[in-house]
């Protein structure tokens, strides 16, 4: 055989290996756990909504394992909440925040996949970037992602960590899936529903073929409640001296957050706004007014009225662990804290003290009940209490309201830890 045949033999060869690791490296690509880079060119302007969602399918698969969101869902529900702005994203609030979809500022707890796989600074909770405060008169502030690719599995984490959303979460039918946030309360828009229906006919099914890489990659629940969460390598685990994993939280066994020494660290702002104290109270209070910062250890979803309740009594000095699963439900606080060691006392207000209803009193939540905080106990036996998802639920709006002394009488009260 002539050289030159031999050494273009050669060459042939040596390509078609080099092919064939290059496809296999694209298979077994890495996330990035970089906390300073971007993962993606911000400042190249798409096309088309198609060229957006191909150059960020890979974040719309792992959307789906991270929060069981499905990929066409998810596209649907962006175009109806701030559209694709290709011209202008800068112009757009909601796009200079990278938030792919109106998610409110919550805890980083919510958010373990996209922190392990775009790094710690991926999400910001504090409210103050650009695009996080669209004043849509809604209430709270909403979150900052460094990059698109952070907003798109962000958002589905969110969803996941929230009780309201339960049907969407690993729904493999797009309809569906956003009828089920439309139920949830995600929008006070009383055509919201009608709206995302109409967004998915025109454009969320042209992507089904993302949700069935994302099922075959992952399957068709791949979402788990309280699984562990991922871990980052040794030498890549930010604020090591705060954390025993990537979110800044302990947990358990099972991958649940715990705090069982819960403090009065406060990890940023949450927007959340409070009604004015009725004017009865002014400078009645012997309590300082309610903030809107995020405490330390707060697992309860954003806006709940645990949430709420968990943040001022940490506020004021008396806080109380987290209560995991259906004992974390307000209505069940009494026992749970009873069982922890903590002082209760039925029928017997303290300024202070947590309030928790059984399921059905005082118009709470036949199952999950309600809980609230003694801000003033009136000379006939009524109390006044502050509390959250009572006015305009899921805002984290706090408000007030008088509980009369016949059903104080009900109510276990539960003292915080000083």
């Amino acid at each position: 055989m002539p050289l030159i045949a031999i050494i273009g033999a050669i060459v042939v060869v040596i390509m078609i290996i080099s092919l064939f690791i290059g496809v296999k490296n694209d298979q077994c690509s890495q996330p990035s756990y970089s906390d300073s880079n971007t993962t993606e060119d911000l400042k190249k302007v798409p096309k088309s909504v198609e060229d957006f969602v191909k150059s960020h399918k890979e974040a719309y698969i792992l959307s789906w394992k991270a929060g069981g969101f499905l990929p066409s869902a998810s596209i649907a529900q962006t175009m109806v909440e701030n559209g694709f702005n290709f011209t202008n994203p800068s112009g757009t609030s909601l796009w200079k925040a990278h938030n792919m979809g109106g998610v409110k500022t919550s805890k980083k707890e919510d958010f373990p996949v996209t922190l392990a796989t775009y790094g710690n600074d991926a999400v910001d909770i504090t409210g103050t970037k650009a695009g996080t405060s669209v004043g849509d008169n809604t209430g709270g502030a909403y979150t900052y992602f460094k990059d698109y690719n952070a907003g798109i599995v962000g958002k589905a984490e969110f969803m996941a960590h929230q009780s309201l959303y339960k049907g969407a979460i690993n729904n493999p039918d797009g309809k569906v899936t956003l009828m089920a946030i439309a139920n949830g309360g995600w929008a006070t828009d009383p055509n919201y529903l009608v709206s995302l229906i109409g967004a998915y006919n025109s454009l969320g099914q042209k992507f089904k073929w993302i949700d069935k890489e994302a099922i075959e990659k992952y399957g068709e629940a791949p979402y788990k409640a309280n699984s562990p969460i991922p871990k980052l390598p040794t030498d890549k685990i930010p604020n090591k001296n705060e954390s025993k994993n990537t979110a800044g939280v302990d947990v358990d066994e099972d991958g649940c957050v715990v705090n069982p020494n819960p403090s009065g660290e406060v990890t940023g702002k949450n927007g959340a706004p409070t009604q004015n104290l009725p004017p009865e109270y002014i400078g009645k209070l012997t309590l300082p007014m309610p903030d809107d910062k995020n405490y330390a250890g707060n697992s309860y979803p954003f806006g709940q009225c645990t949430w709420g309740v968990y943040n001022r009594l940490a506020q004021i000095g008396m806080p109380i662990e987290w209560f995991s699963g259906d004992s974390g439900n307000g209505g069940n606080w009494g026992e749970s804290a009873k069982a922890k060691g903590y002082k209760v006392e039925k029928g017997k207000p303290h300024i202070g003290w947590g309030a928790s209803f059984h399921g059905g009193l005082a118009g709470s939540d036949p199952t999950a009940g309600h809980i609230a905080v003694v801000e003033y106990i009136n000379p006939d036996g009524s109390i006044l209490v502050s509390e959250t998802n009572v006015v305009r639920a899921g805002s984290g709006l706090r408000s007030w309201r008088v509980i009369s002394k016949e059903t104080v009488a009900q109510v276990n009260f539960i003292q915080g830890r000083k």
